[in-house]
């Protein structure tokens, strides 16, 4: 065979393959090879360290907690497509379960954050069960993608004294949020998206949860309805470079 001729097959070969994976379920994809292109070296190691941006006047980060879960590989394809960074505000069980989603957030850039083990409210728990929680969010982290994170989103958003020194003395910053979707209630995208799009403002921290596939419906809509209003979405870890253990953040 010429190397013209083996060139031509070559190229079908890498077609058919990259054909099959485009077919395949979202959900599936995270078990497979990526036969696609890849991007240059220069702009994969750009967009993981997006951080070390100057942090953008009109910036708003979007956070979704409680996965990951089967819906969220579906929600880091719709991210990959907008060139957006997010936050996960990931649960210790979820996260052993799929590390591969995890090394998948961290290798496109977006925040990983800890949401406990157990997803219970914080603020009744004495200071040792806080600890516990907070620990076990870490490990599961860590094992993914070998460090645990610098940010805590305590379940209900319940927190008191003891949750912050708690989380100070882990070395993370709580986060709540000025946004609440309440996707999990409305479980309707065009509610979700009305309501993170209209009461974004710069600084703002969207709360929604990647467990939803009516969330991640919703998502499309979010981004391109906040980049009308000149917005733009990016992870906490680009907004808040210098997070303060301890601090609770609701915005920027």
């Amino acid at each position: 065979m010429s190397s013209q001729a083996q060139g031509s097959w070559d190229k079908a070969v890498r077609d058919a393959e990259i054909a099959a994976y485009n077919a395949l379920p979202s959900e599936a994809r995270a078990y497979v090879p990526d036969p696609r292109p890849k991007a240059p070296a220069t702009d994969k190691a750009q967009k993981k360290h997006k951080s070390a941006r100057p942090a953008c006047p009109n910036c708003v980060a979007l956070t979704f907690d409680d996965g990951p879960a089967a819906s969220t590989t579906q929600l880091l394809d719709i991210l990959d497509r907008h060139d957006v960074t997010a936050s996960f505000f990931v649960l210790a069980p979820n996260a052993s379960a799929h590390p591969e989603l995890l090394r998948r957030m961290e290798a496109a850039g977006h925040t990983i954050g800890n949401h406990t083990a157990s997803h219970k409210e914080l603020n009744k728990m004495d200071k040792a069960s806080v600890d516990r929680e907070i620990a076990a969010g870490n490990a599961a982290i860590n094992a993914a993608v070998g460090h645990g994170s610098r940010w805590v989103r305590p379940p209900y958003g319940a927190t008191n004294a003891t949750v912050a020194q708690s989380t100070r003395e882990a070395g993370a910053a709580q986060v709540l949020w000025s946004v609440d979707t309440l996707d999990w209630k409305t479980k309707s995208p065009q509610q979700t998206c009305q309501t993170a799009v209209n009461e974004a403002q710069a600084g703002s921290i969207v709360l929604m949860h990647d467990i939803h596939p009516t969330t991640v419906a919703a998502v499309d809509c979010v981004i391109d309805g906040l980049e009308a209003k000149g917005l733009t979405a990016v992870s906490l870890d680009e907004m808040i470079p210098n997070p303060q253990p301890g601090r609770t953040y609701t915005q920027r």
